[in-house]
Protein backbone atom coordinates (compact mmCIF):
# COMPACT_ATOMS: atom_id res chain seq x y z
CA UNK A 1 0.00 0.00 0.00
CA UNK A 2 1.47 3.14 -1.05
CA UNK A 3 0.89 6.67 0.78
CA UNK A 4 0.51 9.71 -0.28
CA UNK A 5 2.13 12.71 1.44
CA UNK A 6 0.53 16.54 1.54
CA UNK A 7 2.68 18.88 0.35
CA UNK A 8 2.67 20.42 3.97
CA UNK A 9 3.34 17.14 5.41
CA UNK A 10 6.26 16.87 3.03
CA UNK A 11 7.55 20.41 3.69
CA UNK A 12 7.82 19.80 7.28
CA UNK A 13 9.96 16.67 6.67
CA UNK A 14 12.26 18.77 4.72
CA UNK A 15 12.17 21.43 7.28
CA UNK A 16 13.20 18.70 9.75
CA UNK A 17 15.66 17.59 7.55
CA UNK A 18 17.00 21.49 7.64
CA UNK A 19 16.67 21.47 11.16
CA UNK A 20 18.43 18.79 12.02
CA UNK A 21 21.56 19.65 9.74
CA UNK A 22 21.63 22.83 11.32
CA UNK A 23 21.82 21.79 14.92
CA UNK A 24 24.76 18.91 14.04
CA UNK A 25 26.36 21.33 12.27
CA UNK A 26 26.29 24.18 14.46
CA UNK A 27 27.11 22.27 17.12
CA UNK A 28 30.31 21.35 15.81
CA UNK A 29 30.96 24.75 14.08
CA UNK A 30 30.80 26.60 17.76
CA UNK A 31 32.75 23.95 19.23
CA UNK A 32 35.33 24.04 16.34
CA UNK A 33 35.52 28.09 17.13
CA UNK A 34 36.25 27.92 20.43
CA UNK A 35 39.33 25.07 19.00
CA UNK A 36 40.48 27.88 16.39
CA UNK A 37 40.50 30.46 18.48
CA UNK A 38 42.69 28.69 21.27
CA UNK A 39 44.97 27.41 18.58
CA UNK A 40 45.46 30.77 17.23
CA UNK A 41 45.81 32.61 20.80
CA UNK A 42 48.53 29.57 21.44
CA UNK A 43 50.42 30.50 18.14
CA UNK A 44 50.36 34.54 19.01
CA UNK A 45 51.73 33.87 22.21
CA UNK A 46 54.34 31.23 21.68
CA UNK A 47 55.32 33.86 18.47
CA UNK A 48 55.76 36.87 20.89
CA UNK A 49 57.86 34.78 23.12
CA UNK A 50 60.14 33.52 20.31
CA UNK A 51 60.35 37.24 19.51
CA UNK A 52 61.03 38.14 23.05
CA UNK A 53 63.46 35.72 23.62
CA UNK A 54 65.70 36.37 20.52
CA UNK A 55 65.82 40.00 21.78
CA UNK A 56 66.96 38.54 25.10
CA UNK A 57 69.54 36.49 23.59
CA UNK A 58 70.76 39.41 22.07
CA UNK A 59 70.92 41.52 25.12
CA UNK A 60 72.50 38.85 27.28
CA UNK A 61 75.44 37.66 25.06
CA UNK A 62 76.59 41.27 24.80
CA UNK A 63 75.83 41.93 28.35
CA UNK A 64 77.36 39.15 30.32
CA UNK A 65 81.31 40.04 27.90
CA UNK A 66 79.91 43.75 28.99
CA UNK A 67 80.12 42.57 32.90
CA UNK A 68 83.47 41.38 32.89
CA UNK A 69 84.80 44.10 30.81
CA UNK A 70 83.29 46.27 33.54
CA UNK A 71 84.75 43.97 36.20
CA UNK A 72 88.27 44.49 34.82
CA UNK A 73 88.14 47.90 35.06
CA UNK A 74 87.03 48.32 38.58
CA UNK A 75 89.68 45.48 39.31
CA UNK A 76 92.85 47.62 37.44
CA UNK A 77 91.36 50.73 38.87
CA UNK A 78 91.65 49.31 42.41
CA UNK A 79 95.00 48.10 42.05
CA UNK A 80 96.17 51.17 40.61
CA UNK A 81 95.11 52.77 44.06
CA UNK A 82 96.35 50.47 45.66
CA UNK A 83 100.09 50.20 43.97
CA UNK A 84 100.51 53.78 43.75
CA UNK A 85 99.80 54.25 47.85
CA UNK A 86 102.32 51.12 48.67
CA UNK A 87 104.78 52.31 46.47
CA UNK A 88 104.71 56.14 48.01
CA UNK A 89 105.31 54.23 51.57
CA UNK A 90 107.76 52.33 50.03
CA UNK A 91 106.03 48.98 50.60
CA UNK A 92 107.84 45.67 50.23
CA UNK A 93 104.56 44.00 49.46
CA UNK A 94 104.07 46.01 46.06
CA UNK A 95 105.84 43.86 44.27
CA UNK A 96 103.36 40.88 45.47
CA UNK A 97 100.19 42.49 44.65
CA UNK A 98 101.98 43.43 41.22
CA UNK A 99 102.42 39.54 40.68
CA UNK A 100 98.69 38.78 41.71
CA UNK A 101 97.57 41.38 38.81
CA UNK A 102 99.20 39.67 36.28
CA UNK A 103 97.77 36.50 36.90
CA UNK A 104 94.35 37.71 37.42
CA UNK A 105 94.99 39.32 34.10
CA UNK A 106 95.43 35.90 32.56
CA UNK A 107 92.42 35.00 33.86
CA UNK A 108 90.58 38.01 32.65
CA UNK A 109 91.37 37.58 29.19
CA UNK A 110 89.79 33.79 29.26
CA UNK A 111 86.82 35.98 30.85
CA UNK A 112 86.64 37.87 27.48
CA UNK A 113 86.65 35.13 25.38
CA UNK A 114 84.31 33.13 27.21
CA UNK A 115 82.50 30.48 25.49
CA UNK A 116 82.52 27.83 28.13
CA UNK A 117 80.54 27.98 31.23
CA UNK A 118 82.89 25.41 32.81
CA UNK A 119 85.82 27.58 32.10
CA UNK A 120 84.79 30.85 33.24
CA UNK A 121 83.28 29.59 36.49
CA UNK A 122 87.13 27.88 37.22
CA UNK A 123 88.68 31.56 36.33
CA UNK A 124 86.01 33.16 38.59
CA UNK A 125 86.98 31.32 41.44
CA UNK A 126 90.71 31.86 40.68
CA UNK A 127 90.19 35.53 40.80
CA UNK A 128 88.00 35.04 43.49
CA UNK A 129 90.80 33.78 45.45
CA UNK A 130 93.44 36.34 44.10
CA UNK A 131 91.24 39.12 44.89
CA UNK A 132 91.36 37.79 48.72
CA UNK A 133 95.40 37.72 48.66
CA UNK A 134 95.23 40.84 46.91
CA UNK A 135 92.95 42.35 50.20
CA UNK A 136 95.45 40.42 52.51
CA UNK A 137 98.47 41.83 50.99
CA UNK A 138 97.09 45.65 51.32
CA UNK A 139 95.84 45.22 54.84
CA UNK A 140 99.70 44.15 55.64
CA UNK A 141 100.49 47.55 54.08
CA UNK A 142 98.09 49.11 56.28
CA UNK A 143 94.94 49.70 53.27
CA UNK A 144 92.02 48.89 53.86
CA UNK A 145 90.55 47.52 50.47
CA UNK A 146 87.46 45.40 49.30
CA UNK A 147 87.31 43.65 46.51
CA UNK A 148 83.38 42.88 46.61
CA UNK A 149 81.87 45.56 43.72
CA UNK A 150 84.39 43.50 41.54
CA UNK A 151 83.40 40.09 42.31
CA UNK A 152 79.20 40.93 42.27
CA UNK A 153 80.26 42.15 38.76
CA UNK A 154 81.79 39.08 38.05
CA UNK A 155 79.06 36.96 39.36
CA UNK A 156 76.44 39.35 37.64
CA UNK A 157 78.28 38.21 34.47
CA UNK A 158 78.37 34.68 34.99
CA UNK A 159 74.73 34.38 35.89
CA UNK A 160 74.09 36.12 32.24
CA UNK A 161 75.57 34.12 30.72
CA UNK A 162 73.89 31.08 32.00
CA UNK A 163 70.67 32.56 31.69
CA UNK A 164 71.82 33.08 28.21
CA UNK A 165 72.75 29.42 27.53
CA UNK A 166 69.54 28.41 29.08
CA UNK A 167 67.31 30.30 26.33
CA UNK A 168 69.81 30.45 23.08
CA UNK A 169 68.12 26.80 21.64
CA UNK A 170 64.41 27.77 22.49
CA UNK A 171 63.63 30.18 19.81
CA UNK A 172 64.74 26.95 17.63
CA UNK A 173 62.29 24.42 19.29
CA UNK A 174 59.51 26.97 20.06
CA UNK A 175 59.61 27.49 16.29
CA UNK A 176 58.98 23.85 15.58
CA UNK A 177 55.94 24.24 17.84
CA UNK A 178 54.83 27.05 16.56
CA UNK A 179 54.93 25.48 12.90
CA UNK A 180 53.11 22.86 14.34
CA UNK A 181 50.71 25.11 15.62
CA UNK A 182 49.77 26.90 12.36
CA UNK A 183 49.53 23.30 10.44
CA UNK A 184 46.21 22.63 13.54
CA UNK A 185 45.13 25.95 12.41
CA UNK A 186 44.76 25.59 8.77
CA UNK A 187 43.11 22.04 9.46
CA UNK A 188 40.44 23.41 11.68
CA UNK A 189 40.13 26.53 9.32
CA UNK A 190 39.09 24.02 6.09
CA UNK A 191 36.79 21.91 8.54
CA UNK A 192 35.63 25.89 9.97
CA UNK A 193 34.98 27.26 6.70
CA UNK A 194 33.28 23.81 5.17
CA UNK A 195 30.74 23.87 7.73
CA UNK A 196 30.28 27.62 7.63
CA UNK A 197 29.64 27.27 4.48
CA UNK A 198 26.94 24.32 5.10
CA UNK A 199 25.40 26.11 7.39
CA UNK A 200 24.79 29.15 5.11
CA UNK A 201 23.45 26.83 2.62
CA UNK A 202 20.83 24.64 4.84
CA UNK A 203 19.66 28.48 6.58
CA UNK A 204 18.82 29.59 3.08
CA UNK A 205 16.89 26.15 2.30
CA UNK A 206 15.18 26.11 5.42
CA UNK A 207 13.86 29.68 5.03
CA UNK A 208 12.70 29.02 1.34
CA UNK A 209 10.91 25.94 2.68
CA UNK A 210 9.30 28.04 5.94
CA UNK A 211 8.20 31.05 3.54
CA UNK A 212 6.96 27.90 0.80
CA UNK A 213 5.02 26.61 3.93
CA UNK A 214 3.72 29.88 5.34
CA UNK A 215 1.71 30.46 1.52
CA UNK A 216 4.46 32.97 0.42
CA UNK A 217 5.80 32.60 -3.23
CA UNK A 218 9.76 32.34 -3.15
CA UNK A 219 10.91 32.83 -6.88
Amino acid sequence: MTEIIDNNTLMDLVIEKHNKFLGAFKSEFSELENKLETVKKQTDDLKKEIETNETKIIVLNEKYFLYFHQAKKQREDLFKEVIEKMQQARSPNVHEVTRLSARIEEHEKKLQNSRNIDDEEKSIVEVKKLLYDFETEARKAGISVTSKAIIDKLNEANESHKEFISIQNKPKQDMGTAKDFDKQAEELEGRHNWLKRRIESHTNALDYWKKQKGGIKVE
